[in-house]
């Protein structure tokens, strides 16, 4: 159902000082106990000037399915190579052309 869709992968919180991540890209493999994301990684943190921390370069990586918080499909077309941040009030969100934006957190997480 997901294998070679465009997704957003957001993961789980475990405890109070982690930082929010989440991952963008293909995803090339999926079960029910993993998925395999070829993009790049989201951070939170407060020392970016948009809030957001995004890998430089997109490699694949295995998400064990227990961590995931949340997954968006994305338009096929969604390009690694421009992301976009934006900010609505207080949630930070990556900008996805003819669709609704993309919630990566809020600030002040990171």
């Amino acid at each position: 159902m997901l294998k070679d869709r465009m997704v957003r992968v957001k993961l789980q919180k475990r405890f109070a000082e982690q930082r929010p991540i989440s991952y963008i890209g293909k995803c090339t493999a999926f079960s029910d106990n993993w998925l395999v994301v070829d993009g790049k990684e989201l951070m939170l943190a407060r020392h970016v000037s948009d809030g957001v921390q995004i890998s430089k370069t997109a490699a694949p990586v295995v998400i064990p399915r227990e961590n995931v918080e949340s997954i968006r499909v994305l338009p096929d077309n969604f390009s690694l190579d421009s992301i976009r941040i934006t900010t609505e009030g207080q949630q930070i969100q990556v900008v996805v052309d003819g669709s609704r934006d993309c919630f990566i957190g809020e600030m002040g997480e990171g």
